[in-house]
């Protein structure tokens, strides 16, 4: 069994980290696991450096003439790029027949490519959607088109979903938040839950514990500015805010703003950091806060509950099914400062309950959820469609 696990290109995001673990994961039960990429020319190039060294990885492109690799991002959209469209069509001459016996390929438009792998190479495969592409080009790009074009867009958005959702194998998702999309779509469609694991540190710190933490790859929509809103309410707390900036000059906007409303001795902006060094932040922080909603999942909730932190994020995420509000951590409507306040106020204040509270969360976590029955998971999605 030859297992492929699909990403478009490296990047710093969830679904990148994802797909390092899954094919490390299988590689640890024994199965012939590769991290397939279409495109070397990476959002990120360092991004999980030390994943990246874990599991053997192939960039597609790479077996295509150098004038055919070609990255060219399309007006407006943050990360559609030609080769989105492009590499679908070339890549099944590079790709040989049955070189897999299966792919599990990662977001909605690195599907494009998969179809055409299912089609012209014999590999069957079945997708990993975070975000459907409508709720993607809703969510974020309603208001960057005039209504016509977008209610245009909108409808391309769901045929391009449909076809995923038809020949995908099954969809597979971290959370039920779009299910009731996809069967919207088609009638057949396969969908199963399989959340994403993460790594339990040996023993939880529970003393000295202080601040709120903020983790994410920080660029535009990510609101980082909402913290002002916070600490005009909670003059006195500590804000760590912790990932890579996307856009140096926004880091630099975010961080003058800062000193110009006198935050400097409350918010301390870290930057991209090891995975050694995530995990010191996580297990010293009391809270996590999730500030935007990321309704496909929510990875960085998941992994400060492995590190005993309770956390206050936007309900809804696929993260929330795994959790019970106001036992492991509190879910809020998104950017709802009157919830969001009161729950730091009581997470910070009480050492007590937040202790109580990130142990429940350290408990959940490593009693159910760990990588290797993730891979068995995905084993058992080839099986039942092999």
């Amino acid at each position: 069994m030859k297992i492929a696990v699909l990403i478009d290109r490296f990047n710093v995001g969830g679904v990148e980290k994802i797909a390092l673990e899954q094919v490390a994961a299988l590689r640890k039960i024994g199965i012939n696991a590769d991290l397939i990429v279409l495109t070397k020319k990476a959002v990120v190039v360092d991004a999980f450096l030390e994943l990246q060294k874990k599991v053997p990885i192939i960039y597609l492109d790479q077996r295509l003439p150098a004038f055919l690799r070609t990255s060219i991002k399309f007006p407006v959209f943050h990360f559609f790029s030609f080769f989105h469209v492009l590499y679908p069509i070339l890549l099944p001459f590079v790709m040989k027949r049955k070189e897999y016996d299966y792919i599990i390929c990662h977001g909605t438009f690195t599907c494009f490519s998969a179809i055409t792998f299912k089609y012209f190479s014999g590999i069957s495969y079945s997708a990993f959607i975070w975000d459907p592409i409508g709720y993607i080009l809703d969510k974020v790009y309603r208001n960057s088109f005039n209504p016509f074009i977008f209610k245009v867009l909108i409808g391309c958005a769901r045929l391009l979903d449909g076809l995923i959702a038809k020949t995908s194998d099954e969809i597979l998702v971290g959370g039920k938040a779009h299910n009731t999309y996809f069967q919207s779509l088609s009638t057949n469609v396969k969908i199963t839950v399989i959340p994403p694991s993460v790594h339990p540190v040996l023993k939880m710190i529970e003393s000295k514990r202080e601040g709120v933490l903020l983790l994410t790859a920080w660029k535009r929509g990510k609101n980082p500015e909402y913290i002002f809103n916070i600490l005009d309410k909670m003059p006195n707390i500590k804000v760590t805010l912790v990932g890579k900036w996307l856009d140096e000059e926004y880091r630099a906007e975010f961080e003058a703003e800062v000193k110009q409303r006198k935050y400097t001795k409350n918010i301390t902006v870290i930057g991209a950091v090891s995975e050694g060094e995530l995990s010191h932040y996580y297990s010293h922080a009391r809270v996590f806060l999730q500030i935007n909603d990321d309704r496909g999942f929510g990875m960085p909730a998941l992994e400060a509950a492995a590190h005993g932190t309770p956390f206050i994020i936007p309900r809804g995420q696929g993260v929330c099914e795994l959790f019970n509000d106001g036992v492991h951590g509190f879910y809020t409507k998104e950017k709802d400062l009157k919830q969001i306040v009161t729950g730091l106020n009581l997470l910070l204040t009480d050492t007590k309950k937040a202790t109580q509270m990130g142990k429940a969360c350290y408990t959940i976590v490593k009693d159910t959820y760990s990588w290797q029955a993730h891979a068995h998971d995905l084993v058992n999605v080839y099986k039942r469609n092999s």
